[in-house]
């Protein structure tokens, strides 16, 4: 018998082994997501006989218009089923019931962040579409040299709360479409960067400001998770994070209208549903920013 719930305490053992076996992350990891960032009550599960098949966790967000009206919503992370319960259509169960779940609580959208580009087409099964858009650049640390000589400002990195992140975040999205966190989400985000060997970053270039979040993804490898600052900007941010924290190989990403002179390409990122009616429009063309997606 089939039975969809919030999750109750003493089931944590179970969820990891189905964490570890869908997205095979290292222990330390996974005991690390459950000590800092689990909550039972932001996590839904399905029962298949008495025990746990799959599990969804709810991220609470607000979808940011651009003209700054809020929608209560919730972003749906580490959707999992157990791989001797594949193919059942156990994860559309989960998922249906935690929209259900959401539409009784007032929230206005589901987010999702597809793990790759077939699971596009099986969520769009389900009625999401796209809405979110990253432009993302891979570049060679030799590559940040040339960026020197386009001296607009000198820039100054250095690490930030999670509440002075948010605003800076904030302030730089404001007339954009683009996904918000609390700063509760931010303060995790926080501990993953400084668990891999980085931070969470203020970015202080002349006049302006802005904010990147790092993430040391292996000793060569760095990932940019986010950086928000003016356009122009951008280079002597790039330099002087490369000064900060070395590597052979730079990921960027950046909402779609930054990062022009970095190159690298613009696709899908997160997924949306509407959970009632709404005159809130959202289309392609908006562009609209996720950002940090705890992936």
């Amino acid at each position: 018998m089939i039975n969809v719930r919030l999750a109750q305490s003493g089931e944590i053992v179970r969820q990891k082994e189905i964490w570890k076996r869908c997205f095979g992350d290292a222990d330390s990891f996974i005991d690390f997501y459950y000590d800092n960032r689990y909550k039972a009550e932001d996590t839904v599960v399905l029962l298949d006989k008495g025990q746990i098949a799959a599990m969804l966790t709810q991220i609470p967000i607000r979808v940011v218009t651009q003209d700054q009206r809020s929608l209560n919503s919730a972003m749906f992370y580490a959707i999992a089923t157990h791989p001797d319960d594949q193919h059942r259509g156990l994860a559309t169960q989960i998922i249906d019931f935690s929209n259900q779940f959401l539409g009784q609580t007032q929230k206005e959208l589901s987010v999702l962040v597809p793990a790759g580009k077939p699971l596009f087409d099986f969520y769009r099964k389900l009625g999401y579409q796209e809405g979110f858009y990253i432009r993302e650049s891979v570049l060679q640390g030799n590559e940040l040299d040339p960026f020197a000589l386009h001296k607009i400002s000198p820039c100054r990195i250095s690490a930030i709360t999670p509440e002075k992140y948010n605003q800076r975040r904030d302030q730089q999205l404001k007339g954009k479409l683009y996904v918000a966190y609390n700063d509760e989400e931010i303060a995790y985000q926080k501990k993953l960067s400084q668990m891999s060997g980085a931070e969470i970053y203020a970015l202080d270039c002349g006049e302006g400001q802005g904010c990147v979040a790092i993430e040391r993804v292996t000793y060569d490898k760095v990932l940019i998770k986010e950086i928000l600052i003016s356009g122009e900007l951008i280079p002597n941010a790039l330099k002087e994070i490369a000064l900060h924290i070395s590597a052979k190989e730079y990921v960027v990403r950046t909402p779609t209208y930054l990062g022009e002179n970095l190159g690298g390409s613009i696709h899908p990122f997160g997924m949306f549903k509407m959970q009632r009616k709404s005159d809130v429009e959202i289309t392609p063309e908006a562009s609209g920013y996720l950002g940090l997606a705890f992936d």
